[in-house]
């Protein structure tokens, strides 16, 4: 029987971060099933969904300190097979949101998503820099599910407000 297992591991910004990180799970007979990386403020985050024997579980847990030897702070997490999660009946909602960058677009935003049930699976933020002027600009890419029962343009229409009233670009995608 599989475990499924989350490793968090965040280190110092460097090449050969993910070699490490990967090379520590497969050398311990472990599956990388899926993950999100990133480089924050200096820092490289890496969560990693993983599956691996019950055996296998106990010698990494067991050597995490390998990890930790090479400058990463890491947590291990219990988690679900992600193929035998059940699924409620959903629709898919994707936008982005581009606008000079103020406190609480992020919080704002998901308020709206939260008052109608909505479930994100995905949220990427950054600020960038204007070309010509280099005011701060701050970018929003959200994927989440709406579940079946909700109106999804009544949804729609409250992020279309929220839009106005915040001055942010917001772009539905397809699905």
């Amino acid at each position: 029987m599989k475990r499924f297992m989350i490793l968090f591991s965040v280190g110092k910004d460097r090449p050969g971060i993910v070699h490490d990180v990967s090379t520590f799970l497969f050398e311990h007979g472990a599956n990388i099933e899926d993950s999100r990386m990133a480089a924050l403020g200096g820092r490289f985050s890496i969560m990693t969904l993983f599956s691996c024997s019950p055996e296998q579980f106990e010698t990494i847990q067991g050597a995490l300190s390998h990890l930790v030897n090479l400058g990463f702070e890491v947590s291990l997490h219990e988690a679900e097979d992600p193929t035998t999660s059940p699924k409620e009946a959903a629709l898919p909602l994707k936008f982005e949101v581009t606008a000079m960058d103020h406190p609480g677009i992020v919080r704002k935003v998901v308020h709206i998503l939260h008052q109608h049930s909505v479930n994100i699976q995905s949220l990427n933020t950054q600020v960038n820099r204007a070309p010509l002027s280099g005011a701060p600009l701050f970018d929003l890419n959200l994927e989440a599910d709406v579940p079946a029962g909700r109106s999804i343009a009544k949804l729609k229409e409250e992020l279309m407000d929220l839009a106005a009233e915040e001055n942010l670009d917001l772009d539905f995608k397809r699905s």
